[in-house]
């Protein structure tokens, strides 16, 4: 989750495991060079900082002690509060179907960074078409 928009945003996809083999790559894929990340203590991501070259370093908070570790101040709220967000988006339709969620997830992606509003939505979708195929 990128915490310099606000309210932050982040990437998901549906994965088929949450090792470090399938995790890593798509990690990679998704953060600027120079990230450091704040993650829970979940056995795949030891390692972070020494396999994927562009994080700079990686911090975790040990649940079964605290939310929010009192001493670097390191927490997972950003990315469960992001989280929460989609379920409660996906509440609102009374359900979805199992094959529809990764298009939902993109819609939603796309909407926090560009849609918040329905005009916000509609400007920006003409500017995303605008700047795809410019007039001659």
């Amino acid at each position: 989750v990128d915490t310099t928009h606000v309210p932050a945003v982040g990437y998901m996809q549906i994965v088929s495991n949450r090792d470090a083999a399938t995790l890593y790559p798509i990690i990679q894929a998704h953060i600027y060079p120079g990230t450091v990340i704040w993650s829970d203590k979940w056995a795949a991501y030891n390692g972070l900082a020494t396999t994927i070259t562009a994080v700079a370093g990686h911090q975790t908070v040990n649940h079964s002690l605290h939310f929010k570790d009192p001493a670097t101040g390191v927490h997972t709220n950003t990315i469960e509060s992001y989280w929460n967000r989609v379920k409660a988006k996906l509440k609102t339709m009374k359900g979805v179907r199992r094959e529809s969620i990764p298009c939902y997830l993109d819609e939603f992606m796309w909407r926090e960074r560009y849609g918040r509003t329905s005009s916000d939505a509609f400007h920006n979708m003409l500017d995303q078409i605008t700047n795809k195929h410019p007039l001659p």
